[in-house]
């Protein structure tokens, strides 16, 4: 605990300078001017669009192959720190264009400064999101980036000015957002036949077991572990924090609120139909069952605040039951009945004291070809999860965390999406970055 603490201290030490900076910073939704980038092109739907996936280790395969898909798109370069996971998306692209195999990089700052590529995928551990979506906004392409887009409530914002001064398209990985089943639950919220929406509750009910004790050791042949490290702080390698696992470690993760809770926290937030921050949060819980490496709460609860409703949030990554017959997904309860969506493609609804079941529907969607429509178009309107949706839906997740570290209820300022007189929140909006690896303060 003694230690824990000396960290914490050390954290808040070190960002309270710039959390005052961000602080500072306009109001969250004043437009930012974008004089200085050119206006960019449409392209017609016979023009090949040439994409480079950054991660291709576990998510990272999903956009190699979602996008290799596409007509007229091409993968033509992976990037990957560890060169010894790249082989399954080679495989796949040679098999895709056995003339044309795609360049490799290990360091991402060299395939942003390719020519060759319009679009960056980018499907690295979380403290990366932010940093690789602004430089490569600044490189001149447009973006997909995988959910949370942040490792913190700051850099969504960023996030968001850069794509709007460099006039790029960035889509969220919340691909939820493009299910026909999920855009008919919305829709019929919007119909006022539930009445009332008045609680919307997101289920991460997934099981999660112990990662168990790691020691550090070598960093494993082909790993450049200087570039994944990133942002985040200086430290020796550990395999308990590297692939998968870096999920569970604050320096990286944001724990499973910020993984699998990410979706049903967007579509939460969605059917409540809240486009700004709550007005306060709390939370509670910890990392019950078994001890072991890991820092985040394998079960926590927050609770959002906005004065004529209220979001709940559960991660349970123990032995539970479902509610609804649900463990993954949303509950909303209307003044006349509740809608379920059940994972990411199925819908239903209840009705009357003995939850009699009625309307329902399914279906799923394509979020790689929603981006694509809307790159070629060069209108960001058109995107299912535009990045400003993906900043407000991640900075729920980070201020349900920020709660849970601090043990206390926090009253926030939806309008300059900080803290309300509370230093030490504030200091949590952000984060100390390892040179070079600085997200910059200032977009433009």
């Amino acid at each position: 605990m003694r230690e824990r603490e000396r960290n914490r201290r050390h954290f808040l030490h070190d960002t309270a300078a710039l959390a005052a900076a961000i602080a500072a910073m306009p109001a969250a939704k004043v437009a930012v001017a974008a004089e200085d980038a050119p206006e960019p092109q449409k392209s017609s739907a016979n023009e090949t669009i040439r994409v480079g996936v950054i991660g291709v280790h576990g998510r990272g395969m999903d956009h190699v192959g979602g996008f290799s898909g596409q007509p007229n798109v091409k993968v033509v370069a992976i990037c990957d720190i560890d060169e010894n996971v790249i082989g399954p998306a080679k495989k796949h692209l040679e098999k895709v264009d056995p003339k044309s195999p795609p360049k490799y990089y290990q360091d991402l700052r060299k395939l942003l400064d390719d020519k060759d590529v319009d679009v960056v995928s980018v499907a690295t551990p979380n403290h990366w999101h932010a940093l690789a979506t602004i430089w490569a906004c600044q490189a001149g392409k447009d973006v997909y980036v995988e959910k949370p887009v942040s490792h913190n409530v700051s850099e969504g914002r960023r996030m968001v000015q850069a794509a709007r001064h460099y006039k790029k398209i960035v889509q969220t990985g919340t691909q939820c957002r493009s299910h026909k089943a999920v855009q008919d639950a919305m829709e019929f919220i919007r119909s006022g036949k539930l009445g009332e929406i008045y609680m919307a509750k997101g289920l991460c009910y997934k099981p999660r077991g112990s990662i168990g004790h790691k020691p550090d050791g070598p960093v494993p042949a082909g790993v450049d572990f200087n570039v994944w490290l990133g942002p985040a702080p200086e430290r020796p390698f550990n395999p308990n924090r590297f692939h998968y696992n870096w999920h569970w470690f604050w320096d990286t993760g944001n724990g499973d609120l910020g993984n699998q809770g990410i979706h049903q926290m967007d579509l939460a937030r969605w059917g409540l139909g809240v486009d700004e921050f709550p007005r306060a949060v709390t939370s509670s819980g910890g990392r019950f069952g078994y001890k072991d490496d890991g820092e985040t709460p394998n079960t926590i609860s927050s609770f959002y605040e906005f004065g004529d409703k209220e979001l709940q949030f559960e991660v349970r990554g123990l032995v539970t039951n479902p509610e609804l017959d649900v463990k993954i997904g949303n509950l909303f309860f209307g003044t006349e009945g509740i809608l379920a969506i059940d994972g990411y493609s199925t819908w239903r609804t209840y009705f009357g004291p003995k939850l009699e079941q009625g309307p329902n529907g399914k279906g799923g969607g394509d979020h790689y070809a929603n981006f694509i429509k809307a790159v070629r178009a060069r209108d960001h309107k058109i995107l299912n999860a535009d990045i400003e949706q993906g900043h407000l839906s991640s900075a729920y997740c980070h201020l349900g965390n920020i709660a849970y570290r601090l043990g206390r209820k926090l009253q926030i300022n939806p309008a300059s999406e900080s803290f309300v007189n509370d230093a030490e929140a504030d200091a949590m909006l952000t984060r100390h970055y390892r040179e070079p690896f600085v997200v910059p303060a200032k977009i433009g």
